[in-house]
């Protein structure tokens, strides 16, 4: 116990906790929020276009890994580790984003003109499209992640929410057509990007654009390129589905399915949180030697199954009432879709633990690896699961490819054979969490 107690009274955990607490007040702000007006605007669209509104966002999502150009985990490293290359930094970043940022978009575009799309969804792609150059306007973000400054982060995205979400409540009341919830979700995401930027300015952050940007900006793709396609790869078997279902299934099946995914997902926000806060504390560990660098980590991968189990029982458990009470009898089918679509969260939430050590050890290529096979597996997955099961067979689509992406392939490699067999600890912490009990 007296341990426990020396530990939580360290300034270090003090200021990650701090900042896991205000990322955690946002989360429960948005929850609140979706609850409120997320679920108000599903009613009101309907299966179908709600299905149309996520088609047009995962497609647009396919675009927002390559507009982020993968750099984020890099980044962060070398704030924390060079505070005074900061300016140059951020610089190079936003440069990359802005022109990964503009070719995205011109590829969306040109889908939207000549893909083949229905004229509301053509304009609903070239909307949402514009969503693609809010990374490049978000940059100062990622200063405030690596020097835990969630408390700027966080009261900027709850002002752009506020306002996003009295929009939509107007939007609805004027029964507004499809389109507009598409641009209000890009003007939200576009007002929080300039918050964040004036919440980093005043703390002191500068761009610094020079000569140096242009080798900094090599060096960034250079050590991050294996990270951005794992993106691509992740951003596939995560939105793969909804599109596939548009085009195996109906534009209802797509809305059934996403109004469980939206209910499943609101967690996955967590690990993210606990990887900027506790990265800092990862890194003193490493430099300690490995059997400090082992405890550190095993800690962490018990923390993020602990509380992906403590997020998707509750919700299997109570997925039929949550469902009517949330979208109505309309969305009665996603109750099933989310009671299996629930337990991936375990999988997310041990595989971005995970791309932690991967990035801290230089293994970024096995990452590429195994999100690569994760996304070729729930393509296969889909096309024999959805015609089957429709959305359900979506669902153990994603449930099964996140489990061989985050865990299994970790038995792959020899340099992640150590890290697997404490990741499989971690899921048997139902099992054999007594073992804090006793410590404590």
């Amino acid at each position: 116990m007296q341990q426990l107690a020396d530990a939580l009274a360290k300034p270090d955990f003090q200021k990650a906790a701090a900042n896991l607490g205000w990322l955690m007040v946002e989360r429960a702000a948005r929850l609140v929020f979706t609850v409120v007006v997320g679920f108000w605007v599903a009613r009101y669209l309907g299966p179908a276009q709600f299905g149309e509104l996520n088609y047009a966002l995962a497609v647009v999502g396919f675009g927002m890994v390559l507009a982020e150009c993968g750099v984020d985990a890099v980044v962060r490293r070398e704030l924390i580790r060079v505070p005074d290359a900061a300016p140059a930094l951020l610089a190079s970043v936003w440069r990359l984003r802005l022109g990964f940022g503009a070719g995205c978009y011109a590829l969306v575009a040109a889908w939207a003109a000549w893909g083949g799309e229905r004229p509301t969804e053509a304009r609903l792609l070239a909307i949402v499209g514009l969503w693609l150059f809010q990374p490049a306007l978000a940059v100062a973000d990622l200063w405030l992640q690596a020097n835990l400054r969630a408390r700027t982060s966080v009261l900027a995205q709850l002002l752009a929410l506020g306002i996003g979400a009295a929009t939509r409540i107007a939007l609805i009341a004027s029964r507004a057509p499809l389109w507009t919830f598409g641009a209000v979700a890009v003007g939200e995401a576009w007002l929080a990007a300039g918050f964040l930027t004036w919440g980093a300015r005043r703390a002191g952050v500068r761009l610094a654009p020079g000569r140096e940007t242009g080798a900094l900006m090599a060096k960034l793709l250079g050590e991050s390129w294996p990270l951005l396609l794992s993106g691509v790869a992740i951003s596939i078997y995560m939105r793969i589905d909804i599109v596939m279902l548009r085009h195996l299934g109906s534009d209802a099946a797509a809305g059934i399915y996403a109004a469980a995914v939206r209910i499943s997902e609101l967690g996955y926000f967590v690990p993210v949180a606990l990887a900027s806060s506790l990265l800092p504390a990862l890194l003193e560990s490493r430099a300690r030697g490995d059997a400090a660098y082992g405890v550190r980590l095993q800690r962490y991968f018990d923390l993020s199954a602990g509380l992906a189990y403590a997020f998707a029982l509750p919700l299997a458990t109570v997925a039929p009432w949550l469902v009517r009470l949330a979208y109505g009898p309309a969305f009665t089918p996603a109750a099933a879709v989310l009671v299996v679509h629930i337990w991936a969260a375990v999988f997310v939430f041990l595989g971005v633990a995970r791309g932690q050590f991967l990035v801290n050890e230089g293994l970024s290529r096995f990452y590429l690896v195994a999100t690569s096979v994760g996304a070729l597996l729930n393509v296969g997955l889909n096309f024999f699961l959805i015609p089957y099961a429709g959305p359900v067979g979506a669902a153990w689509a994603t449930v099964i490819s996140y489990a061989v992406s985050g865990w299994l392939s970790s038995y792959w490699h020899p340099a992640v054979r150590t890290l697997a067999a404490r990741q499989t600890r971690a899921l048997l912490l139902p099992i054999t969490g007594w073992r804090y009990l006793r410590r404590a």
